[in-house]
C-alpha cells in the first residue's frame, strides 16, 4: 500500500442494545476498503456524496487514536440526547489525527492535526465545522486534548467552579463518585487543591482504592463492591460530619446515599448518570432511578445543580490555563490506560460498564503511537 492509499478498517452498530452494550453481539467489524487519496474529489453536495465525492468543506482524517467514554452508551439507543446512531453506523468515539486530504472550502490543511467525534475507524471523513484543532503546548502530549485538556478537564473544572453556586473550599468535605474515572480522578484533585479540609472518593475495587489513596492522595476512599461494608457505612466512617460538596457522575443508589447525609447548605452537582447508562435507562426517562431522599436538599437549604459543559462557555476559557499550570507543576496526575488497536474498541467500551481495572482515560491505540499506559505527570 503506498502513501496516497489508507486502509478503512470500522467497528459499525449492528443492533441497538436492549440492556447492557455486548460487544459480540451490537458490534461489526469492518475492513474492506481502500481509499485512493489522489481519486477524492471535493465538488459534491450532501446529496451528490459518494465514497469519492465529496462537499468542499470535507476533510480526511487519519485517526491516531481514540477515547472510550461513557456517554457513547447513551448514543445506541433509539432515542438520544447526544444523538442517536443508526445501526449500520460507525460507532461514535472521541478521537484525533491528521488530516490527509481536504476540500477547498475547509479550513483545516493537510497535515494538521484535529480533534472531534471522530468514530471508531481508522479513517474519518467530516465536514471542517465538527472538528478543533488539537492544542498544542511545549511537553505536553497529544493524548491528553482527549482528556484532561479535552472533554474530561473541561467537564470537571466546569462541574467544581462554574456550574454550582459556590466552589468547594476550606472547611468543606468533599465526595466524588465514579473518583478513579476520566473525569472522576481530576474533579478529586481539583477540589484537592481548591482547600477542601477533606477529599473521599468512591470507586470499585481494592486497586482503585489504592489509587485514590496513594497516586491522587486523597484523604479517603471507599471501594463500593466492599463485601464486608456497606456504601452507607463506609461513607459514615469516611465522611463523620456529613458532606458539603458532591460531584456526581454515577447516579442511582450512590446519589441516594450520599444526599442523605449532606450537611447545611451543600452543594450537589450533577455531572453523569453512569448507573443508568447501560441498562439504556437514560433515554428512558420514565425508567431513570432517581432520589427519594431529594427532600434533603430543602430541609438543608442544600443545592442540586446539573450541566452541560458546552452551557458554560466563560468557564471553559479558565478551565484551560488552569489545567495547563498546574499540569507544568505537577500538580495533578494524569493516568492514562491504553488498549491495542481499533480491533480493542468494543470490547473495551463493554469492560468499561462491567467495572474495568483501569484508572484515568481510557485510549485505543490506532495508529501504534501511544505505547503503553502511563501516568502523565
Amino acid at each position: 500500500m503506498n502513501a496516497n492509499q489508507i486502509a478503512v478498517q470500522k467497528w459499525t452498530l449492528v443492533n441497538y442494545p436492549e440492556d447492557h452494550f455486548v460487544a459480540s453481539r451490537d458490534a461489526k467489524y469492518v475492513s474492506d476498503e481502500t481509499i485512493e487519496l489522489d481519486n477524492l474529489q471535493f465538488d459534491g453536495t450532501k446529496e451528490s456524496t459518494s465514497s469519492t465525492t465529496f462537499p468542499p468543506d470535507h476533510v480526511v482524517v487519519q485517526v491516531e487514536a481514540l477515547s472510550v467514554d461513557a456517554f457513547i452508551r447513551t448514543m445506541l439507543d433509539r432515542e438520544a440526547y447526544h444523538g442517536s446512531v443508526k445501526p449500520g453506523a460507525i460507532l461514535p468515539a472521541m478521537g484525533y489525527g491528521v488530516v490527509r486530504a481536504a476540500g477547498p472550502d475547509a479550513k483545516y490543511k493537510p497535515g494538521s492535526r484535529v480533534t472531534g467525534i471522530l468514530g471508531a475507524t481508522t479513517v474519518a471523513i467530516l465536514p471542517n465545522d465538527q472538528l478543533n484543532p488539537v492544542l498544542i503546548f511545549p511537553r505536553i502530549p497529544s493524548s491528553l486534548s482527549l482528556g484532561y485538556l479535552g472533554l474530561s478537564g473541561l467537564t470537571a473544572y466546569v462541574g467544581l467552579f462554574g456550574a454550582p453556586p459556590k466552589a468547594p473550599g476550606r472547611g468543606d468535605t468533599v465526595v466524588v463518585s465514579a473518583a478513579a474515572g476520566a473525569v472522576g480522578h481530576i474533579a478529586a484533585q481539583m477540589a484537592r487543591l481548591a482547600g477542601a479540609t477533606r477529599v473521599v472518593g468512591i470507586a470499585g475495587g481494592p486497586d482503585k482504592k489504592a489509587f485514590l489513596l496513594e497516586t491522587l492522595g486523597l484523604d479517603g476512599a471507599i471501594d463500593y463492591k466492599d463485601e464486608t461494608q456497606s456504601l452507607e457505612a463506609q461513607l459514615d466512617t469516611q465522611c463523620p460530619d456529613g458532606v458539603d460538596f458532591f460531584f456526581d457522575s454515577v447516579g442511582g443508589d450512590t446519589l441516594e446515599t450520599v444526599l442523605s447525609r449532606i450537611n447545611q447548605s451543600a452543594r450537589v452537582v450533577i455531572c453523569g448518570a453512569i448507573s443508568q447508562y447501560s441498562s439504556g435507562n437514560i433515554n428512558k426517562k420514565n425508567q431513570v432511578q432517581g432520589p427519594s431522599t431529594y427532600i434533603k436538599l430543602a430541609e438543608k437549604s442544600a443545592s442540586m445543580t446539573g450541566f452541560n459543559v458546552m452551557h458554560h462557555p466563560w468557564a471553559m476559557a479558565k478551565a484551560i490555563p488552569y489545567l495547563v499550570w498546574h499540569y507544568y507543576r505537577g500538580n495533578i496526575h494524569v493516568p492514562e490506560h491504553v488498549e491495542g488497536d481499533l480491533k480493542a474498541f468494543p470490547s473495551a467500551l463493554e469492560s468499561m460498564f462491567e467495572g474495568g481495572t483501569h484508572c484515568g482515560r481510557l485510549l485505543i491505540d490506532v495508529d501504534g503511537s501511544l505505547g503503553k499506559a502511563r501516568d502523565r505527570s
